[in-house]
Parts: C-alpha cells; structure tokens; sequence
C-alpha cells in the first residue's frame, strides 16, 4: 500500500507534480528512502505502526501520520525538482564542474544544500521526520 495516494497529495496543496504517473513514480523512490531513514516505522511489512490506524487514533497519533504524509509528498516534489529520485542520481545531478576539451563549465548547484547527508532526503522532509520522532536512534535495552 502506498503511504500517499496523488489525490491526497494534492489534498495536501501540493501542486508541482501535475503527472499521476510520474507522482507513482517518485512516491514510490520517496517511500524507499523514507523507510530507510525511519527503520520501516509505517512499513506494511513491518506491522508494528500502521499509518492507517494512526489516522483513526488520538490527536498525537492522527498528528504524527498527517505530517508524515506531509513528509513523503514534500520528498516527491523534491525528486522532481532536482530531476532524480535515487541517491546517486541527486548526486549526479550535482556536478560541480565539466570539462571537455579545453572547455570548462563550472556550475553553482545547491543540491547538496538541499540534500540530508547522503541520504537523498530533502532537509525539510528530515525536519519534519525529527518533529515527530521518526529519526531518533536508540539502543533497546531490553
């Protein structure tokens, strides 16, 4: 199941992406990372959070499962923005400086700027996943 369907995205006044398909398709890679970064928190596979529970439940859980919601539709439009949804495709997108020949093009890009570590993330996204408590590492002691 999809933790964002295109309807709530733009439920969400989200607009940049105007293509379903290619919505599907970064919403997909923004799932991957997002599962990655928060050790599979919502992930179906991995039933110990159901984001469609957490909507149904008290004010922090519903609050919690709409600004996570919030955070994979930010991480779409990130993915469109920069032109990839991998990774090593920000990166790439990230050159700094080409050099063919005797010519030499140097660029001024920002995605690193932009980019959460080596995590393909956008910053916001992080901050939001950090609000909610989504990025805390802890050790059980169990």
């Amino acid at each position: 199941m999809a933790y964002l369907t295109f309807a709530e995205y733009q439920g969400l006044g989200f607009t940049q992406i105007t293509d379903p398909t290619t919505f599907s398709q970064h919403e997909v890679a923004a799932e991957t990372q997002i599962d990655i970064t928060t050790q599979f928190f919502y992930n179906d596979d991995y039933v110990n959070h159901s984001l469609t529970s957490d909507l149904a439940g008290d004010q922090w859980l519903v609050f919690r499962a709409k600004q996570f919601k919030r955070a994979v539709a930010l991480q779409c439009d990130y993915f469109d923005e920069v032109g990839a949804d991998t990774p090593v495709g920000i990166a790439n997108q990230d050159l700094s400086s080409v050099e063919i020949g005797r010519t030499h093009v140097q660029g001024n890009s920002n995605v690193k700027a932009t980019n959460f570590g080596k995590t393909g993330l956008a910053n916001g996204v992080v901050a939001i996943l950090a609000q909610i408590g989504l990025m805390e590492r802890a050790v059980s002691y169990r």
